[in-house]
């Protein structure tokens, strides 16, 4: 609800912004104002969506798979995060895992390697589609470009810090993934090993 009401209060300022200030100089009335930033608005959903499904589509998943820890934060990042308060907003933040059928706003099953390992996975390709929403989000630009630097850069700048926030979420979170999942490994290691020695003794 907070991620929509910043949408809608971001839009709104964008609107009231250059109906003051920048309508005269470019012959807009309200309601000019108010299609091109809902269409700005609307593009730029579009475009984040557009280029999140190539990520998800088009890049192989090996590039996203629990070896690779280059999509995790380091620990100075993590720190960083803490100072600006990740703990206190990060459950406001909106969660898209509803797109991929895997939320990652719990973890539902901690114990198991194959459910954290997929966990991780999705994280890693959230970073990676979060980057591109933050960079090629400016592309809403392009829209209207006579305007651009009156609605389609605001409107770039707002869908940017949108990015921004779930990005660091992501990358905050995945150092524990990876920690927990180093856990669960040597639990599994050890209770195998385990295993084999009772199974040894009975043969003995």
């Amino acid at each position: 609800m907070t991620y929509i009401l910043t949408i809608l209060f971001a839009s709104i300022a964008i609107g009231a912004i250059n109906y003051f200030f920048n309508f005269a100089a470019f012959d807009f009335n309200a309601w000019n104002i108010v299609l091109v930033v809902s269409v700005s608005v609307v593009a730029v959903i579009a475009i984040d969506g557009i280029f999140a499904t190539l990520v998800r589509r088009a890049f192989p998943a090996k590039w996203f798979s629990v070896e690779k820890e280059c999509w995790a934060a380091k620990k100075k990042e993590c720190v960083f995060y803490e100072k600006i308060g990740i703990k206190k907003w990060k459950e406001k933040v909106i969660e898209l895992g509803c797109f991929t059928s895997f939320r990652k706003n719990k973890i539902a099953d901690p114990n198991n390697n194959e459910y954290v390992g997929r966990y991780i996975l999705e994280a890693n390709f959230g970073v990676a589609i979060h980057i591109t929403g933050v960079i090629l989000g400016y592309l809403v630009c392009l829209v209207f470009p006579k305007h651009w630097c009156f609605v389609g850069l605001p409107v770039g700048f707002v869908n940017m810090v949108l990015n921004w926030l779930p990005l660091m979420i992501l990358r905050y979170n995945l150092p524990k993934l990876h920690q927990l999942y180093r856990i669960n490994e040597k639990r599994a290691k050890r209770r195998a090993a385990a295993m084999e020695s009772d199974e040894d003794s009975r043969s003995a």
